[in-house]
C-alpha cells in the first residue's frame, strides 16, 4: 500500500482562496474561474488575450483528467476541498497554528490574489513535487537546499538510517525538490501535459504562462518557499499503474521545509534530519505493511503520521542512530510540533501539534529509557509498542 503523497504547499493557500475571493473568482467551471483570474491581472490587453488563448489548448476534462493522475499517485486532495468524516471533536483537542504556519503564512502577504488563484488551479503549487518524483531519479548527486547547504547532512543522515532499521532500503533514493522548475518551460511544460494529460508539446504554451505570471508577482514567484515546502516517501512497489511503474523508492526533500525550520529559529541542521528521519519511517511502514490497520479516513492517517514520528524520534535519540544529546534533542522535537495540523476531518490530518510531540517524546523516553546497551529494537515490536500507546498520544487534552 502505496502513502499518499502529502502535498503540503496546498494547505498553506486556503485561506487567501476561501477569504475575500472576488466574485469574478467564483465561476461555474474551472475553466471560467481560470478566465476570470486572468482578466483580473495587472496586465495589458494583447498579454490578457495571449492567456486566454492558452488555456484553450486545455482538454474539455482537464480536471478530471488531473483527478484521475493524482488518484493514481496516490495523491491525497488539498485539506479544503477533501473532507471525510469527522475523526475527532476539535473542541476536545488543544490546538492553535504553530509558529512554522505562521511563518509560511506570511510568505504570501502581498501576493496578487489573482496569480494565487492561477497558480493553484493550474495545479503549479505542485510542480516541483512531481518534478522531483516523476523525472528525478535520484542516480545523480543530490544538492539539498537553496544553496546546497543541507547537502552533507540529508546524505549522511539517509546512510546512517538505512544502517539502522531493520528493512529493505538498499533501494530508497534521496531525491532533492527545488523551486527552479518554476523558471524552467520546459520540465514545467512536461510536469503540465503528465498533470493534464497533454500530447508531448502541447503544454508549452500552459507553462510559459504560469511562469511569466509567476515572474510578474514579487511575492509568490517560483523562489517562495511555499512551493518546495514539503518533504514526503514514496513507493510503488505493488503498484500497477503504468504511470508509476519503474519509479524507485523515494525520499523528497524540499528546500522550502527546510528554510522554514531555520527561518522559526530551529537548529536547521538537526530539523533537516528530523524531517529526513520521519520521512524515512515510512518507508519502514511500508516494508513492515503498518499501513494496514482497523482505523480509515482522518484517524488512519494520523496514525501512520504519529508513527512515523515515533520511528524518527527513536532513531534520533539512539546510540547508534542520530546520537542527539538534551540539548539538540530538543529542536528535533520541536520540529514535529510545528508541523502539527487542526485540519481534524481532513483525510491528510497528521495529528495535532501536541499529539506530535507526544508521539516523538515517547520514542525519545523509550530509547534512552529502555534500551539494552546497543541494542535495536525490531521496527516491528517497536510499532506494536506505539499501536498499545497510541491512544494515551491521542486522548483528549482540552481543558
Amino acid at each position: 500500500m502505496r502513502k499518499p503523497l502529502a502535498l503540503l504547499a496546498a494547505a498553506a493557500v486556503a485561506a487567501a482562496l476561501t477569504i475575500g475571493a472576488p466574485v469574478s473568482a467564483q465561476a461555474t467551471s474551472p475553466t471560467s474561474a481560470l478566465e476570470s483570474a486572468i482578466n483580473s491581472l495587472h496586465v495589458d490587453d494583447a498579454t490578457k488575450a495571449r492567456y486566454l488563448e492558452t488555456v484553450k489548448a486545455l482538454p474539455a476534462d482537464w480536471q478530471e483528467r488531473a483527478a484521475r493522475f493524482k488518484a493514481g499517485l496516490g495523491v491525497t486532495g488539498s485539506a479544503w476541498n477533501e473532507m471525510a468524516l469527522n475523526a475527532i471533536d476539535p473542541n476536545d483537542y488543544q490546538c492553535a497554528d504553530t509558529t512554522l504556519s505562521a511563518w509560511l503564512d506570511a510568505r504570501l502577504e502581498g501576493a496578487d490574489f489573482s496569480t494565487i488563484f492561477i497558480v493553484v488551479i493550474l495545479g503549479g503549487l505542485d510542480i516541483p513535487a512531481y518534478d522531483a518524483l516523476l523525472f528525478n531519479s535520484g542516480d545523480t548527486p543530490q544538492s539539498y537546499g537553496e544553496n546546497g547547504e543541507y547537502t552533507t547532512t540529508v546524505t549522511h543522515e539517509l546512510r546512517d538510517l538505512k544502517k539502522f532499521w531493520d528493512i529493505k532500503s538498499d533501494d530508497i533514493r534521496g531525491v532533492a525538490m527545488h523551486g527552479d522548475v518554476l523558471k524552467d518551460a520546459d520540465r514545467t511544460a512536461r510536469v503540465l501535459e503528465v498533470l493534464w494529460g497533454l500530447p508531448a508539446g502541447e503544454g508549452r504554451d500552459l507553462a510559459d504562462l504560469l511562469i511569466e505570471v509567476l515572474a510578474a508577482d514579487p511575492v509568490l514567484n517560483a523562489d517562495n518557499p511555499i512551493f518546495t515546502f514539503n518533504a514526503f516517501a514514496f513507493t510503488a512497489e505493488g503498484d500497477p499503474d503504468p504511470v508509476v511503474q519503474g519509479i524507485p523508492d523515494k525520499i523528497i526533500m524540499g528546500d522550502g521545509i527546510m528554510k522554514g525550520m531555520a527561518g522559526i529559529g530551529l537548529d536547521d541542521e538537526v530539523a533537516a534530519k528530523s524531517i529526513l528521519s520521519h520521512e524515512f519511517g515510512h518507508h519502514v511502514q511500508y516494508e513492515d505493511n503498518l499501513f494496514d490497520s482497523p482505523l480509515t479516513g482522518p484517524e488512519a492517517t494520523r496514525r501512520t503520521e504519529l508513527m512515523a514520528d515515533a520511528f524518527a524520534g527513536y532513531f534520533l535519540t539512539h546510540k547508534r542512530g542520530g546520537t542527539l544529546n538534551a540539548k539538540r534533542l530538543l529542536p528535533a522535537v520541536q520540529s514535529f510540533f510545528e508541523v502539527g495540523d487542526c485540519s481534524f476531518s481532513s483525510a491528510g490530518h497528521h495529528g495535532t501539534p501536541n499529539q506530535r510531540l507526544a508521539s516523538s517524546s515517547w520514542a525519545v523516553d523509550l530509547a534512552q529509557d529502555a534500551q539494552k546497551q546497543g541494542h535495536i529494537m525490531p521496527s516491528m515490536t517497536f510499532a506494536n509498542l506505539f499501536d498499545a500507546q497510541l491512544p494515551v498520544i491521542v486522548k483528549p487534552d482540552a481543558q
